[in-house]
C-alpha cells in the first residue's frame, strides 16, 4: 500500500490553513491527517474524494466534526496519549517549581537585582570569603524560597487515563502515593501503577498536591468545585494541565487571594492567551505558563507511529484500536476501503 503525498498547513507553513485554503489542499485527497487544521461540515463537504480522517489528538472532536463525519460515513482515527509523556513530565516540572519556588527564585535573580545588591551581616569580615552559603540571614533565600519535598506526600490525580497513569509513574518514583479519582476505570489499572483509587472528596481532603488529568465533558465540567477547594488543606498546592473547563476557576482565585491553599501552578486558563488584567497575574503564590504541557519535538513522532500503526491495519482490512467512530468502517471497506 502506498500513498502520493501533499503536505500543507501547520507543520509545513508554521500557521494554520483557513477555511477556504483548507478546502483547495483536500482537492482529490483521500486521506486526511490533520492536528490544528478543522475539518467542519462545510470543509468534509467540499472534499469529496476523502474517504478516511486522521485526527492528530488525543481528542479528535477537538479539531473534526466526528457526528458529521460518521453521517457521512467517514472513519476518523486519532491517537489518544500522544503527549501523555510530555504532559506528565511537565506537570512533575510544575509541582516542583511551585513546591520549591523554583521559578520565583529565578525571577528574582535574573531580573531583579534584590537578590544581589544586598549585605548580609553573615557574609562580613572573617565569613566573606565562604561561598558555600549565601546567607541564613532571616529574609536570605534559604529562608525566603523554603520549600517542601515531595517524599512521603500525597498526590491527587483527577482523572486516570494515559496521562493520569504517566503522571502515577512518574510521581511514584518521587515516592509519592498516589491517589486518583475516574470512575470509568478499572480497579486494575488503579492496582497495576500503586494508586489507591479514590473519590473527589477522598482527594480534596488527603492530597497536598492535586493535579487535574481528566478530558472535558458534560460530566466532568466544573468538576473541581469551590466545595472542594474548601476541603483542601491549608498546605496544599492545586496543579492543572489539562482543560480549565475542568475547574471552578473563580473558587481557585478567591483560595489562592485568601491563602486557604498554600499555591498553585497554572497552564491552562479560561481564555487563551490569558489577559493583560487577569487577578492571576497578581499573585504570589502561583506558577503561570503559557499552555505548554503537552508541546514537545518528541510529541510528533509519537503520533506519527500511531497514525502508520493503524493505517496498516486498515490496509489489512482491520478496523483499528484508535478509531473514534469505528460504525462507519463497514461503509468504508464495502467501498474498497483504501485500494
Amino acid at each position: 500500500m502506498g500513498f502520493d503525498v501533499k503536505t500543507s498547513g501547520y507543520g509545513v507553513l508554521g500557521r494554520k490553513l483557513s477555511e477556504e485554503e483548507l478546502i483547495a489542499a483536500l482537492i482529490g485527497v483521500e486521506i486526511a491527517i490533520v492536528e490544528f487544521e478543522p475539518l467542519n461540515a462545510k470543509v468534509m463537504d467540499a472534499a469529496r474524494d476523502l474517504k478516511l480522517i486522521v485526527a492528530c489528538r488525543n481528542e479528535p472532536a477537538a479539531n473534526v466534526d466526528l457526528e458529521y463525519a460518521t453521517q457521512k460515513g467517514i472513519p476518523v482515527i486519532f491517537t489518544p496519549g500522544r503527549n501523555a509523556n510530555a504532559v506528565a513530565e511537565y506537570t512533575i516540572g510544575l509541582m516542583l517549581s511551585v513546591a520549591r519556588n523554583i521559578s520565583t527564585a529565578h525571577h528574582f535573580l535574573r531580573y531583579t537585582d534584590e537578590l544581589t545588591s544586598v549585605s548580609y551581616s553573615d557574609k562580613s569580615g572573617d565569613r566573606k570569603s565562604i561561598t558555600s552559603e549565601w546567607s541564613l540571614e532571616p529574609g536570605a533565600p534559604f529562608q525566603r524560597f523554603q520549600g517542601v519535598e515531595l517524599l512521603g506526600k500525597n498526590f491527587g490525580l483527577v482523572g486516570f487515563g494515559a496521562i493520569g497513569q504517566s503522571i502515577a509513574r512518574l510521581a511514584s518514583a518521587f515516592g509519592m502515593k498516589v491517589l486518583a479519582y475516574d470512575p470509568f476505570q478499572n480497579l486494575e489499572v488503579f492496582n497495576s501503577f500503586s494508586t489507591k483509587q479514590s473519590s473527589l472528596k477522598e482527594i480534596a481532603i488527603n492530597s497536598d498536591f492535586i493535579a487535574m488529568a481528566a478530558k472535558v465533558t458534560p460530566e466532568t465540567t466544573g468538576i473541581f468545585s469551590a466545595e472542594l477547594f474548601e476541603m483542601m488543606k491549608p498546605s496544599a498546592y492545586f496543579i492543572n494541565t489539562a482543560r480549565a473547563a475542568l475547574v471552578d476557576y473563580d473558587a481557585l482565585l478567591h483560595a489562592l487571594q485568601e491563602k486557604r491553599i498554600q499555591g498553585a501552578a497554572l497552564d491552562v486558563y479560561p481564555r487563551e492567551p490569558l489577559e493583560n488584567n487577569s487577578l492571576f497575574r497578581d499573585l504570589d503564590n502561583l506558577v503561570l505558563s503559557p499552555h505548554l504541557a503537552g508541546a514537545t519535538l518528541e510529541v510528533v513522532h509519537h503520533h506519527g507511529e500511531m497514525v502508520l500503526a493503524d493505517l496498516a491495519e486498515i490496509g489489512e482490512g482491520k478496523i483499528p484500536r484508535r478509531a473514534a467512530n469505528p460504525e462507519s468502517f463497514e461503509d468504508f471497506f464495502s467501498r474498497g476501503g483504501l485500494r
